[in-house]
């Protein structure tokens, strides 16, 4: 699957990265300042994170879904209560690419100079403009490979194209067998 391809060129990018710029990155294995949203991805996207969760047990299901319909939370309800994604192996590419500086294009670049937006923990002490290229992932690229992927995808399964689904109303939604025992 083409986005299964998108999102390891991202794990790696993001991991070359880290490797070079470390010492700028609070990214690590807890930290959830950037899971601080309800975020919505595409259908193909859906597609995976679906998948992902059905390989997860009864219960961390009914748990995922019990977060997502708790319209107090703030946090991502795919984030256990220790700050770790339950469904990282299957996260969305705005999850995997965050944290890495992104540039952003406008169309009309005259009017509008490119963006390089970063997690505010990060590069604190670093200005961005003077980061190589190749530290920097360009998310106009990005989305463009992402909607070429999904607009197939929305073809060939009859959904509309461009229609995006929050992360927390999938959740919130799962069929969940509550007879079964966890």
């Amino acid at each position: 699957m083409r986005l299964e391809e998108l999102a390891d060129t991202i794990d790696t990018d993001f991991a070359i990265i880290q490797a070079r710029r470390g010492a700028c990155m609070e990214c690590k294995a807890g930290c959830s300042d950037c899971c601080r949203a309800r975020l919505s991805i595409t259908r193909v996207e859906e597609h995976l994170f679906r998948r992902g969760v059905a390989r997860l047990s009864v219960h961390e299901q009914r748990e995922l879904r019990r977060r997502a319909q708790d319209s107090e939370r703030e946090m991502c309800p795919a984030l256990d209560d220790e700050g770790r994604c339950q469904l990282y192996e299957w996260r969305p590419l705005i999850c995997r690419s965050f944290g890495v500086p992104l540039r952003h294009r406008s169309e009309v670049v005259l009017v509008n100079p490119p963006v390089i937006d970063v997690c505010d923990l990060n590069f604190v002490d670093m200005p961005l403009t003077a980061l190589p290229a190749a530290d920097v992932l360009e998310q106009t690229e990005l989305d463009g490979e992402l909607k070429a992927i999904d607009d197939a995808y929305c073809e060939r399964n009859d959904f509309p194209k461009g229609e995006r689904v929050g992360i927390a109303q999938i959740l919130a939604s799962l069929d969940v067998d509550d007879t079964r025992p966890t």
